[in-house]
Formats: C-alpha cells, structure tokens, sequence
C-alpha cells in the first residue's frame, strides 16, 4: 500500500490539463494551392481516392482534398514534384458534414505547357472548427457538464479506431472530466460512436442500435472508413461504406485512426449539436 502512495506521489498528474493544445505527430496533408501545378501526380498516388483531379472544361481543371477518405499515408507528400503538399498537425479536426472536410481548387491550364494556375479554391462555409472547439470549451464546465452519455458502435472497423477511444478514458486525457461517459446500451446513450466501414453483416445491427437511442440522438462517425468508407470503399461486396450510407450522421471525425485529442474534439462538438436540439 505505501509502495503504491510512493509511486503516485512521484508520478504525479498524468493529466493533460489541455489537450487540444498539444499537436499531433502525424496528421492530414495540406495542398498549397498557390504553387500547385495541377498535375495530377498526387491523385495518382492516393490510395482511397481522397485526393481527386478532373477536367471540368477545356483548359479548366479541378482538385479535390477530402478528409473523410483521407488515412494519412503521406503518398501524395513524397509524390508532388512541386513540393506543394505538407503536413498538418491539427486535432481539432470534427465537422458536422463530408463537405466541411473537403478543399477543391480550380485551375487554368496552359494548353502548350500543361501546367495549370490556380483561379480559385472552394471551401464549405461555416462556423470554423477552432472557434466550435473555443466555444464549447467555454461551456463544459457549465450546465454541460457530466450530461453526455455514449455508446460505441463497432460496424466493421479494423480496432484501430477503438483503440484511439480506449486511450480517451485513460489518465492522460481522462473523458469523464469532460461529462462525457461510455455506456453499455443504446437505451442509455445520447451519442452513437460509430467505427468502420459498415459491413453488409453489420447493416441491420446499426440500424436497430440507431432506433433503440432516446431521441435527440447524435451519431457521430469516427475514422476515414467510418466518414466515407476509407479503404474498403462505398457499396462493395462486403460492405456498405460510410456510417452515412445507413443512419444520418451528425458530426464526422476523419484520420486513420483519428487522435484521441481529435476524438475528444468530435465528441464535444456532438455536445454542443445535442443540447441546441434540446432548445438549450
């Protein structure tokens, strides 16, 4: 018993008293439009097709970053001859819809040379992550607190997302300080964690797991496979792609597996979504 008082008392707070200002050590690609040449050489290179070129026009070109698909394997980084490509390191990642989580940027092309510059880049308008996260930081500590409770929901994942969850519950980012806890029923919950490409075994399960949670339920979809299918794609043979393809998804928290910082961020956010439901 002492042994255990002396290790604690020298370990100390394990606790990150803010994790949303820690940065990631991997994270999403970034497309410098401005010094982007489209050509091509990026969507080539992308394995789940997150990255997307095509012609729009004669002498028009588009590209297309989505987030939701997107696993951060960093192909498109090594595979740009411009160097146009980075890397974030941002975990405040969540948005309440696929569009949020993708850039387009249009090109003019040079019909002698095929190099392309930009015209202009789209982005899904909105109220920005950031200022999301800021607000319900301010409020978590409010009548917010230990009001949210969630039931995970694995659709067909490969567990590497439900490790990333695991790792939100130890001591180093602690969930429950946030109000937020994990429950064994769907009778029980406020929010739908769902992971995974939704597999056609799985389809009827998720369904009826989203019909048993008390209105106003929240599913929130986690993971590239869980936004958009990631790797195993939409409408295969053995699976139906994303969480979206099933049961309307309220917020999307993309990477593969997303942080559990990211995770926390997404979960936060579903909060928010929750109590405006509840005309709060």
């Amino acid at each position: 018993m002492f042994n255990i008082i002396s290790t604690s008392l020298k370990t100390g707070v394990l606790t990150e008293a803010d994790p949303f200002g820690s940065h990631a050590s991997f994270g999403f690609p970034i497309i410098d439009f401005s010094r982007c040449t489209a050509c091509d050489e990026c969507a080539r290179s992308c394995p789940t097709g997150a990255i997307q070129a095509a012609t729009a026009a004669p002498g028009l070109k588009t590209l297309s970053l989505s987030y939701a698909a997107c696993i951060q394997c960093r192909q498109c980084v090594t595979a740009c001859p411009e160097q146009a490509i980075g890397v974030a390191h941002d975990v405040e990642v969540a948005a309440y819809s696929r569009e949020q989580l993708a850039r387009t940027a249009s090109f003019d092309v040079n019909a002698a040379t095929g190099r392309g510059t930009l015209r202009q880049v789209y982005v899904q308008e909105g109220l920005s992550l950031p200022e999301s996260a800021a607000r319900l930081r301010d409020r978590i500590h409010g009548r917010l607190g230990r009001s949210l409770h969630v039931r995970q929901v694995d659709a067909g994942s490969c567990n590497g997302c439900e490790l990333e969850i695991a790792a939100t519950t130890n001591p180093v980012y602690d969930l429950e300080r946030f109000g937020v806890h994990l429950v064994a029923s769907p009778r029980h919950a406020d929010v739908l964690l769902v992971t995974g490409p939704v597999t056609r075994n799985m389809e009827i399960a998720l369904h009826r797991t989203y019909e048993a949670a008390p209105d106003p339920r929240i599913v929130v979809a986690v993971g590239a496979c869980g936004c958009s299918g990631g790797l195993f794609g939409e409408g295969t043979y053995a699976a139906v792609g994303g969480v979206d393809r099933v049961v309307p998804v309220d917020v999307y928290i993309p990477g593969c597996p997303p942080r559990p910082q990211a995770i926390l961020n997404g979960l936060l956010v579903a909060m928010g979504l929750r109590q405006a439901r509840l005309g709060a």
